[in-house]
């Protein structure tokens, strides 16, 4: 199994659906999800591409089984308060034999916001995500930065569009300084930000940036994939601190070393490596997943 998960792997990375995989290699979704977990730590160069692909392969595929039209003045009628639950909307948007899960709708919708060219219809998703989710985990800033300097567009102007506080944007921007990933982002961000203000109220359209200037952070913005604006679905605290807990775990067993020196080399007290097992114990017994590990080592 190990030489097909391998080699899974890589066709999956290569462009491969799992789906098609899954009958050439034998290894159904789950449990090569679960392989992936097992060998890359989360935040792992191998991981992030592969979640990337698998994000990018189930939304491909929702959108070959969806109604866009009848989805889209579903979406109207929800936003516009005339049905009261996400549940409602689902079920009006069923016929007759038809199922989808409940997450699945959503992120079908959350695809029809995205590709829509309509920035009204994208602000009023952003305002009513907004009212279950005040903190705005419902929108990707590292991607919405990215769109900001492609576009030249001030803070504001993203305010503007996305229907967010301007004081939210500018305190994600903040957060990119100390971030050595997307540090370039937040130098170009803050670049534009101050030549944007040299500019003042002038309507000239031409570029702030030299032609030359131009073509490197065209470049630089080529080595993102951030994805939508719009997140599909958000991850609950219990959900981050888990993953959080559970890639401290898989390095400390990297390593290979007593605790005591496993933290003295990531830097963090043997106390957050305990608190660590603890987190992950309670969460797996939570959500059952201890007992899917188990039935998968059979």
């Amino acid at each position: 199994m190990e030489d097909n998960f391998e080699k899974m792997f890589l066709a999956v990375l290569d462009g491969k659906s799992v789906r098609e995989c899954e009958k050439i290699y034998r290894i159904d979704r789950k449990k090569f999800r679960e392989m992936c977990e097992e060998r890359f730590p989360e935040n792992s160069e191998q991981r992030e591409k592969l979640e990337k692909i698998l994000a990018k392969n189930k939304s491909e595929l929702q959108k070959k089984d969806i109604d866009e039209t009848r989805l889209g003045k579903i979406v109207e009628r929800l936003l516009a308060g005339e049905l009261k639950t996400l549940n409602d909307a689902r079920e009006l948007y069923l016929r007759t034999g038809e199922d989808i899960d409940q997450q699945t709708f959503k992120e079908n919708i959350v695809a029809y916001v995205n590709d829509s060219n309509d920035d009204e219809l994208k602000r009023s998703y952003i305002e009513y995500e907004a009212r279950k989710h005040p903190d705005y985990s419902h929108i990707n800033f590292k991607a919405l930065f990215i769109e900001m300097i492609a576009e030249e567009a001030s803070q504001t102007d993203m305010a503007g569009k996305y229907g967010i506080p301007p004081r939210t944007i500018s305190r994600e921007l903040a957060k990119l300084e100390k971030n050595e990933e997307y540090k370039t982002i937040f130098e170009i961000a803050k670049e534009l930000s101050r030549r944007k203000m040299q500019k003042g109220n002038s309507q000239d359209k031409a570029s702030v940036f030299e032609q030359l200037e131009r073509i490197l952070i065209q470049s630089t913005l080529e080595n993102y994939d951030e994805g939508p604006v719009i997140i599909s679905s958000q991850k609950t605290e219990a959900e981050k601190k888990y993953e959080k807990a559970k890639s401290l775990l898989a390095e400390v067993k990297e390593l290979g070393t007593t605790q005591k020196e496993a933290a003295e080399k990531l830097k963090v007290s043997i106390s957050t490596i305990r608190r660590a097992g603890k987190t992950v114990e309670a969460y797996e017994k939570l959500t059952g997943r201890e007992e899917q590990d188990d039935d998968s080592r059979k």
